[in-house]
């Protein structure tokens, strides 16, 4: 028995139904800091697109792997 993929209304972006600030809310930003820091992964530098940034974009890409890159970008 198949099924049918759920997905918006046509022109709909997921970022109308949830926003950063929910992502950010569950994974404090001390909290990242301290993962990408255990991990060996903190920025050194000053960067342009700091490790931090990456984290929740790329936790957005994740949860959302059904959508375009482009409908992510907050």
């Amino acid at each position: 028995m198949s099924r049918t993929v759920a997905g918006l209304p046509e022109g709909t972006r997921v970022t109308e139904f949830i926003s950063l600030g929910v992502i950010a809310k569950r994974f404090p930003l001390e909290q990242v800091h301290s993962i990408l820091k255990e991990t060996g992964r903190e920025s050194v530098r000053q960067r342009q697109l700091p490790a931090h940034v990456v984290f929740y974009y790329v936790s957005a890409l994740a949860l959302y792997a059904g959508m375009s890159q482009r409908q992510l970008i907050f």
